[in-house]
């Protein structure tokens, strides 16, 4: 008559040969759960939504959850429909050293995603080069963020086909809001605030980035941004 009755032994015995199905099948079911969490998370439409890349090799978007806050709150006296302000990050390594940059760049500004760039010179540099850039001309012209003299960023892009060469005004320079550096969310030292040419939420983005302005400048050391 076989043996049935469970013993350490058998136990370890039983592990040893089939350890590897058991790794395999949790996995699996953590790729379920994560998957099914994706799938029935409620997805707030892209035009509900003013998302701001960090672009950069390092940084941080929690520290600046407070203030992405404010901007929502004043964005939506504008736009009642808007339902969040979120700052994220952008990996963006040197492209000479690491090539995956450009390509998750490349693959955001593919897919429309993002509303606003506070860029590296090297990304600068990257998407002035693809032509994605909003020329801010007339923005500024009209006096947007005049108020915070920020100094303006002119640029040069060049169509590949013709050659034909055009200059305009590409971004505005963050160096004086140290605020992002302080608080350890992103080094603003030549670096820049720029948008992208595809933006579908554009008059709102203009609102929160206004207030994301007003909020970095007023921000103190040491004043609480959790």
């Amino acid at each position: 008559m076989p043996e049935t009755k469970l013993t350490m032994g058998a136990l370890r015995e039983h592990l040893r040969k089939t350890w590897i199905l058991y790794i395999v099948g949790i996995l699996a079911c953590l790729f379920g759960t994560e998957l099914l969490w994706t799938i029935t998370t409620p997805q707030i439409p892209p035009e509900q939504m003013v998302v701001v890349y960090l672009a950069d090799s390092s940084s941080d978007p929690e520290p600046l959850n407070q203030i992405a806050e404010e901007m929502l709150v004043e964005a939506q006296k504008a736009d009642k429909s808007l339902k969040k302000v979120e700052f994220q990050s952008l990996q963006y390594s040197n492209p000479e050293t690491d090539y995956t940059g450009p390509m998750i760049l490349m693959a955001r500004l593919s897919v429309n995603e993002g509303d606003a760039f506070l860029a590296s010179k090297s990304v600068m540099d990257n998407l002035v080069a693809g032509g994605t850039l909003l020329p801010l001309d007339d923005l500024v012209a009209s006096g947007w963020l005049k108020q915070y003299d920020l100094e303006p960023y002119y640029a040069t892009y060049e169509d590949e086909e013709s050659g034909e060469k055009t200059t305009f005004l590409a971004g505005l320079r963050i160096d004086s809001l140290n605020a992002l550096y302080e608080m350890g969310a992103f080094r603003n030292a030549d670096a820049f605030l720029a948008l992208p040419a595809y933006g579908t939420n554009l008059d709102t983005t203009l609102i929160a980035l206004d207030k994301m302005v007003d909020s970095l400048i007023r921000w103190e050391p040491g004043q609480s941004r959790d």
